[in-house]
Order: structure tokens, then C-alpha cells, then sequence
């Protein structure tokens, strides 16, 4: 495959469903919170995501459960204590979610030489977008007999390496992260492989701009704003200022004449 990979396929996601006017439309708030919950599990060990803090999590969880969910977590300040001695502490709301490695080297030593990319540029940064993370999460099914045989141009997996045809050149080093049943949902949502995939490229979308939805709202509270005083303006140039400018006109729907 040299290095090419298979075009993924496009998939009507739930913001921007039938629609190239994300605007009209919100994101899937439980599919946000059931990624969320497979990020921390499954991906947050090797990617890290961005500078998002507990807090950030507002937008779909209580305050009681992120002060829990960043209990979980040791958080290592900056600032010493008496003795000189960093001390590691319970997480609180505005930390910032922990990195999985203390460096670059380090990750890259854990990882075979390859360095776990940052998923909160990935909806954007990466060509196809959502489609291409769910292709790519769900793809490792093609060439282990469930799908699609590997096809004899693949290039030879070493020990540690994957065939997945949506990742450049079709070899991964990341094992599959995804398997039927490996979490239970909190809403019962049965946890199948495309359901996860699913849930966790939407908190990925939200992830990449979570101000998103915000501005949405405001967009449509702005243009209906502006709409009202239109109406409201044009009603009084009508009204007040036409018969200066036109004489009589034929154009008043109050009736009135002078």
C-alpha cells in the first residue's frame, strides 16, 4: 500500500445530521458522556488530551461526580512543600487531566518508538475527521478472518504490528482499543465495539471545540435578537417616517390616514 490507506466511510453524525449547517444542530450529549467514560478507561493511559481540566466536564456531568472522578487521579504540584518535597494529592476540579507520560521520550520508550498522538486535535487535524477515527477504531476486524482476508500487497506485520487498512501504509502499532463488552455503560447501553467507537468520537468532537454547543446557542439568541428589532424598525419607518418621504401611501395596514 506504499503510503496509502482506505478512504473512510462517510457517516451522518448526529451534529451535523442531513445537514451541512452544523449550526441547527446540538451535539449528542449522551454519546458525549458514554465517550468520556471510554476515554478515561480505555484511551486516556496513552493520549493524552490536550489542556482540558475535570471542570470542562460541566457540560454533561454533575459537580459531584467530577470532584469523584478527579478523586481518582494523583495530582504531583509544583510548588514544594516545607520540606522541599513535591507531594502528590488527590485530584480536585481544576486540575488539568493528567498526562499519561512525564515526556516525550518516555512515551515513545513505551511504545515501541511511536509516540501516542494528543486526541483532542484529532477530529480536525487528522483527514476525514470523525469518519477517519471511526474507521480507524473500528477497522482492525479487516484481514483476522471476520471481514476480509489481508490482501496479499500488505506489507509483513512484525511482532507488536496490526493490519488496519484505514492507517497509513495499513500497520498500526496500536493494538485494538475497543472489544464487545469490555465496559458497562451506565444507562445500560449495550457496550458493542461500533457503539463505542461511536460514543467516543462524539466526546472527541466535543473535546476539539467544547465551547461548541455554547456558541450555537448564542448564534440563534443574537439572530433572533436582531430579527425582532428588524421587525420592530421596520414597523415604526413605516408607521412614522413613510409620509415623509412617499406622501400618501397606499402601503398602511393600520388603517390610519392624515
Amino acid at each position: 500500500m506504499g503510503g496509502k490507506r482506505a478512504h473512510p466511510v462517510h457517516r451522518d453524525w448526529y451534529w451535523n445530521h442531513n445537514d451541512h449547517l452544523e449550526m441547527w444542530h446540538s451535539l449528542d450529549w449522551p454519546a458525549v458522556r458514554r465517550g468520556r467514560q471510554i476515554y478515561t478507561e480505555v484511551f486516556a493511559p496513552c493520549h493524552q488530551l490536550g489542556k482540558l481540566t475535570f471542570s470542562h466536564f460541566q457540560g454533561f456531568m454533575t459537580r459531584e461526580e467530577i470532584k469523584k472522578l478527579a478523586q481518582q487521579y494523583e495530582i504531583v504540584d509544583t510548588i514544594p512543600d516545607a520540606e522541599g518535597i513535591l507531594q502528590p494529592r488527590p485530584g480536585k476540579s481544576t486540575d488539568t487531566l493528567p498526562a499519561p507520560y512525564p515526556n516525550q521520550r518516555a512515551a515513545q520508550f513505551a511504545n515501541g518508538g511511536a509516540e501516542p498522538p494528543d486526541l483532542q486535535t484529532a477530529v480536525f487535524g487528522k483527514e476525514g475527521g470523525c469518519d477517519y477515527i471511526f474507521s480507524l477504531i473500528t477497522g482492525y476486524n479487516w484481514g483476522n478472518g471476520e471481514l476480509l482476508e489481508v490482501p496479499p500487497f500488505a506489507p509483513e506485520l512484525k511482532p507488536g504490528q496490526f493490519w488496519n487498512p484505514y492507517f497509513k501504509g495499513g500497520v498500526i502499532s496500536m493494538p485494538p482499543p475497543l472489544s464487545d463488552g469490555m465496559v458497562d455503560y451506565e444507562d445500560g447501553t449495550p457496550a458493542t465495539t461500533s457503539q463505542m467507537a461511536k460514543d467516543v468520537v462524539n466526546f472527541l468532537r466535543w473535546s476539539a471545540e467544547s465551547e461548541y454547543d455554547d456558541r450555537r446557542v448564542m448564534f440563534w439568541k443574537i439572530f433572533s435578537t436582531l430579527c425582532l428589532f428588524n421587525v420592530m424598525f421596520f414597523h415604526y419607518a413605516q408607521k412614522h417616517s413613510n409620509w415623509r418621504n412617499y406622501g400618501r401611501t397606499t402601503f398602511r395596514y393600520w388603517k390610519k390616514t392624515w
